[in-house]
């Protein structure tokens, strides 16, 4: 298993697609993982992790808390419950780390 905390922006991306049920790929065309937002619409890039217009609705369904410098690190750490504490060095990336968590607690587990 991989550490949470190890994984680059886009592995945390393809993931918390998978956690959240949306169907990822890489066009032809470009090398940016990229998803239909609906159906007749061309595709569009897939970053939650660093996109807010992606990943700030998912951090608010599923009430996802935010601190900074929480138990003296100097990282962004989210949490979720149950008991879920990740840290990222944004605000996106800890909160995609905890739902990433919280969905896919077999495939992967916070240190």
């Amino acid at each position: 298993m991989e550490n949470i905390n190890n994984l680059t922006s886009v592995k945390l991306d393809i993931l918390v697609a998978e956690a959240i049920g949306i169907d990822v790929f890489y066009p032809d065309n470009h090398n940016k993982l990229s998803y239909f937002p609906r159906e007749g619409i061309p595709p569009r890039e897939w970053a939650p992790s660093r996109f807010w217009s992606q990943g700030g609705p998912l951090l608010e369904q599923h009430k996802i808390d935010l601190n900074w410098g929480w138990e003296e690190m100097s990282e962004w750490t989210a949490s979720i419950e149950p008991d879920i504490n990740v840290q990222g060095a944004t605000v996106l990336e800890a909160a995609m780390r905890a739902l990433v968590c919280l969905k896919l607690p077999a495939y992967i587990q916070p240190e």
